[in-house]
């Protein structure tokens, strides 16, 4: 019986090591890691600021690519509509959320970024529109 018992167990770590390596060498994971280092290294952020903010993003993030699938793949105008307006609600969430994270300085330093990079967006001509 023990030893069924610490097999049972070894299993259990084995597949625990197992998924937090296939979580560190997902290339989503490597992806949001660069992120999370780049934004930390442009607003200068402590460690402390960083690991909260890490946890907004792990929060929201998954709604919001969730809600950025739907918008692709959707056919219906209307639904779209609803998908766009709920994707940019739960991205003002996190915006929010992260600013509070942040010292006045940082705050204006994520402003400048937040604007870049709706700039570089903006450049990127959506399907059947042009510039």
């Amino acid at each position: 019986m023990k030893r069924l018992l610490i097999a049972i167990l070894l299993a259990c770590i084995t597949a625990g090591v197992a998924y937090a390596l296939f979580l560190r060498t997902c290339p989503e994971t490597r992806r949001f890691d660069c992120e999370i280092k780049w934004l930390s290294y442009k607003l200068a952020l402590s460690p402390e600021q960083t690991e909260r903010i890490r946890a907004i993003h792990l929060k929201h993030c998954p709604s919001m690519n969730g809600l950025g699938t739907q918008v692709k793949t959707c056919g219906d105008p209307a639904l779209k509509d609803k998908l766009v307006q709920a994707c940019g609600q739960s991205t003002d969430r996190l915006i929010q959320e992260v600013q509070a994270e942040l010292t006045a300085e940082q705050r204006v330093a994520y402003a400048a970024l937040l604007e870049a990079r709706g700039q570089q967006k903006q450049s990127v001509p959506v399907s059947g529109q042009s510039r």
